[in-house]
């Protein structure tokens, strides 16, 4: 009796292990899955696209969330690889520091995880201060990233532009298009509207798609749309998606665009899934990835 007793517990522990062998393989896999970079590729229609522009490439990445195994050497290395697309346009959609798992369960205050992860945001930028595109690069500040002075200053030494509720002027051969940013505060998102007329080609990039209603509803000086192309990151596309849901909490708007292309407004409009990961470096029926998008006035037969 004994005997089979001391078999029945062998037996369970040689289970337990098991389960312990597959779920640390499972979470591995979801390691591995997150740190594999996608480059996704979009060419995208703009009618009114001046003709200096067309072929322009816009490199556009977002939620670095520089934390745990996310270095800044290790996304300054994936940057070094991207050098080779040779975008005309660099874009950084925000969100450079991540809170970790402990974070997320106490839920602390944005300020705290930006400022303990400030050094590792002024190292990112510094290694993609030497980044090439010939028409600039600029970048967004999100909410959780706290926008202070220093933030300014470690964008200003990178060279990068900052935009926040600003537009810059891009030119190229004799042509403009316009690149507005949106980052923490929207509440002059009419005013930085009413600054063009339909006819002007715009692109915003926001720090989420709750942005997207106001840049949809707001008119130009002309009373026509002003937006060409809004881009937007934030969501992580879920980053561990179970049964279609994910572990992040997601409000109303970005449950509506939590990953990809829209088109229902009749402007394009992009949510990515970003490079890095909020919590732990994990991905699970979502990607780790950045966007070329090749702008065109031409349509396809």
């Amino acid at each position: 009796m004994k005997r089979k007793k001391a078999k029945k517990r062998g037996f369970g522990w040689v289970i337990a292990l098991i389960l312990v062998i597959l779920i640390a393989s499972f979470a591995g896999w979801m390691a591995v899955n997150a740190s594999i970079l996608h480059i996704m590729r979009a060419t995208v229609y703009i009618p009114d696209l001046p003709s200096a522009f067309e072929g322009k490439t816009i490199l556009y990445a977002s939620d670095i969330d520089l934390g745990g195994i996310n270095t800044p050497a290790r996304a300054a290395d994936a940057f070094v690889r991207l050098q080779a697309l040779q975008p005309d346009i660099l874009l950084l959609g925000g969100d450079y520091t991540a809170p970790t798992l402990m974070d997320l369960l106490n839920q602390s205050d944005p300020a705290h995880y930006a400022s303990n992860t400030g050094t590792d945001r002024a190292d990112f930028f510094h290694y993609v201060s030497d980044f090439s595109a010939p028409l600039g690069r600029y970048m967004i500040a999100s909410p959780e990233d706290r926008l202070t002075s220093d933030i300014r200053a470690q964008a200003e030494d990178a060279g990068l532009r900052l935009l926040d509720s600003d537009r810059a002027e891009i030119v190229s051969g004799g042509d403009r298009l316009w690149l507005v940013g949106l980052g923490a505060d929207i509440s002059g998102i009419s005013k930085l509207a009413g600054q063009f007329r339909s006819g002007d080609t715009v692109v915003a990039v926001t720090s989420s798609p709750n942005q997207f209603p106001a840049l949809m509803t707001t008119e130009a000086a002309d009373s026509g749309h002003w937006v060409d192309l809004a881009l937007a990151g934030h969501t992580h596309g879920g980053q561990i998606r179970v049964f279609g849901r994910s572990i992040l909490s997601m409000d109303t708007i970005e449950q509506q665009f939590p990953y990809g292309w829209n088109r229902e407004t009749g402007v394009p409009m992009l949510v990515t899934s970003g490079m890095g990961c909020e919590g732990v470096n994990m991905r699970l029926n979502t990607q780790a990835e950045v966007w070329l998008i090749t702008l065109t006035s031409r349509t396809t037969a």
